[in-house]
């Protein structure tokens, strides 16, 4: 790692699943970090160790740019969780505001900034390809029609639009993150245990996925690699379909997966977000990432998913 210690590295999002292991990783490295957040308590109870913190509402301001100007770097993983609530229109306008509007407001800081950052780490997903039962994407392909498609489009033209030229800007287009804390594994886990683990459709639908510590590192890689930068997909390079990975978990809990959930219920329950989420797939290569020097601990499915297991869930 050649990252200089007693740097301050700015984190927004650092409470959700994947900031908090970032977190913790930089501070078990010894690096100063800074979070930005809404809630101070929950800062204080999920990070043991000593973290600063800036009470942040998501807009602009100038203490957000003297943070800034104090920071080596700045990773933006705010956002609402897409899969946490059914797409309504209250919903999408949260989704696009928390997004966007963060966004913003931290590029516009690094534009206030003097000294200014040396990097920026923006989150952004896969979401962006379109969806395909046969065609493989890499950072080269152009985006989706969709409206997570759309919606990281506009997420990734913002940063790429304000961000100043001089700083260097690294998005990072992240799949599906399987943790033994949250996110997609750990709801699959539940069912299985009960004998209702269950893929949707004919579950052919492709899954590309990454182990959170394959995450974090990934973000640390880029974050020392001062003479990297653009799109870059942090995904594992053999992806899953959604019926093997469901079984992968059962065997591992030794317990029978043995059905799918029809699409029809799907659409009724779940609307558009049941038919992006759940019922369509995308095949993501980590090209950029993989030509940059990243090494993968984790690159095969079922042996992540047995490390995870392993784990307390």
């Amino acid at each position: 790692m050649d990252l200089i210690l007693e740097r301050q590295i700015l984190v927004a999002g650092a409470t959700g699943l994947i900031g908090s292991e970032l977190v913790r990783s930089l501070l078990s490295l010894g690096y100063r970090v800074l979070v930005l957040t809404r809630n101070a308590q929950k800062v204080n109870k999920e990070f043991p160790q000593e973290v600063g913190y800036l009470e942040w509402d998501g807009g602009f301001s100038t203490k957000l740019v003297r943070e800034v100007e104090k920071s080596y770097a700045v990773v933006n993983l705010s956002g609402a969780g897409i899969a946490e609530k059914l797409w309504t229109r209250k919903r999408r306008m949260q989704l696009i505001r928390s997004r966007l509007g963060t966004t913003r407001s931290l590029a516009k800081a690094c534009g206030y900034a003097n000294p200014k950052p040396s990097g920026f780490v923006q989150a952004s997903a896969i979401g962006f390809y379109p969806t395909s039962s046969s065609e493989i994407f890499n950072e080269e392909s152009t985006a989706g029609t969709t409206f997570l498609s759309r919606l990281t489009a506009d997420w990734e033209k913002v940063a790429q639009k304000e961000i100043p030229n001089s700083v260097r800007l690294a998005i990072i287009r992240t799949g599906v993150v399987l943790s033994s804390k949250g996110g997609m594994l750990k709801k699959l886990v539940a069912p299985i245990k009960f004998y209702m683990g269950a893929w949707f459709g004919r579950g052919k639908q492709m899954v590309s996925w990454i182990h959170i510590h394959d995450e974090v590192n990934a973000i640390l890689h880029i974050l020392s690699k001062e003479n990297i930068s653009g799109v870059f997909n942090l995904v594992a390079p053999n992806p899953i379909n959604q019926k093997t990975l469901v079984k992968s978990v059962a065997k591992n809990l030794h317990r029978p997966a043995f059905m799918g959930i029809p699409a029809f219920f799907v659409n009724i329950f779940f609307g558009e977000m049941g038919k992006e989420l759940l019922l369509s797939g995308q095949t993501i290569e980590p090209k950029r990432l993989i030509e940059s020097g990243f090494e993968f601990a984790f690159p095969e499915p079922n042996e992540a998913i047995a490390n995870l297991l392993r784990s307390k869930l």
